[in-house]
């Protein structure tokens, strides 16, 4: 706990005792790639660094949130913000920070006879397709060789999926890694994830710059590379506030954390310096469009400037 009582005497010094008469709104779904930010708001941390955490129970109320200009970021896949940004052209969006890129976190469960991605056809698949679901679809349906019409998509939000699967209502199910367990002891097996598509599962931290100054982003950058550092750092003490904030138990966070490559300074210099980010977003955005998930492909304007980044 003195690591995170420092960090916290240094953000006050840095940032002031005075939060901003404005809180930046943050949205968020309950999901681990995001648990510096939810870690910070249960140390206290975000009220004096002017920022207000707004949890939401799904991604597509995130969305949701962001269009109706009831947010002023949101944490959120790439794919779910290249499709934000087309569907609301009053937004300015930008990417300020990766959060995290799948390796596993991602996945696709099955339960007997199937056993892989290939068997998918004719069977009742559940997926959250107002969300990353519809782009891990795709990219499922891609490798497999199929077509969208060789499968039945039930649209479930992942708080409905495991009901939906013990039920028999559905053979298979696109969700998250801390699922898992649930999933597989109601006889369901992991057949695909997203080692299988590597750096494209991305999650990023976006923000309407109409609405969060220069100074604010790079505040919300500074708050979530230390809050990070301090989960690292402690995990013994910090592990049980997240498992608690975020409804996971030791065994689905640590399942979850391994299929995780969490966003340090280290991630973001490599996607952003090294313009790996760049090519993502132009690569996903031709994708999106050739598969329908947009109706046109266009320019991005997501990437940072060089006054939030210090370039």
């Amino acid at each position: 706990m003195i690591r995170c009582t420092t960090v916290l005497l240094l953000l006050v010094a840095l940032l002031g005792c005075q939060p901003d008469p404005e809180a930046i709104r943050v949205g968020g779904n309950r999901w681990l790639g995001y648990a510096p930010l939810y870690l910070a708001d249960d140390l206290g941390w975000t009220a004096p660094s002017g920022i207000r955490l707004v949890e939401y129970p799904t991604t597509t109320g995130v969305l949701r949130g962001f269009r109706s200009g009831m947010l002023d970021a949101a944490l959120l896949t790439l794919d779910e913000t290249l499709a934000l940004q087309h569907s609301a052209a009053d937004l300015d969006l930008e990417i300020i920070l990766i959060a995290d890129v799948s390796v596993g976190a991602d996945a696709v469960f099955a339960r007997a006879p199937v056993t892989s991605i290939t068997e998918l056809a004719d069977r009742r698949i559940g997926v959250e397709n107002t969300a990353l679901g519809a782009y891990l679809l795709s990219r499922v349906l891609d490798h497999a060789q199929l077509d969208i019409s060789d499968l039945h998509v039930v649209s479930l939000p992942i708080h409905e999926q495991l009901e939906a699967f013990s039920s028999d209502r559905v053979d298979a199910v696109i969700t998250f890694a801390s699922e898992g367990p649930a999933l597989e002891a109601k006889g369901a097996r992991r057949i695909f994830d997203s080692r299988q598509l590597p750096g494209e599962i991305v999650d990023v931290l976006v923000v309407d710059r109409r609405r969060v100054s220069p100074e604010q982003r790079r505040r919300l950058r500074a708050l979530w590379f230390d809050a990070l550092i301090t989960w690292r750092e402690n995990r013994t003490a910090t592990d049980p506030r997240l498992q608690a904030r975020l409804g996971l138990t030791s065994d689905t966070l640590d399942v979850t954390l391994g299929g995780l490559l969490m966003g340090d300074a280290s991630v973001n210099r490599a996607w952003f310096d090294g313009g790996q980010l760049a090519q993502s977003i132009e690569r996903m955005g031709q994708y999106m469009a050739e598969k329908h998930l947009l109706n046109e492909t266009r320019h991005y304007g997501l990437l940072p400037r060089c006054e939030v980044l210090g370039c």
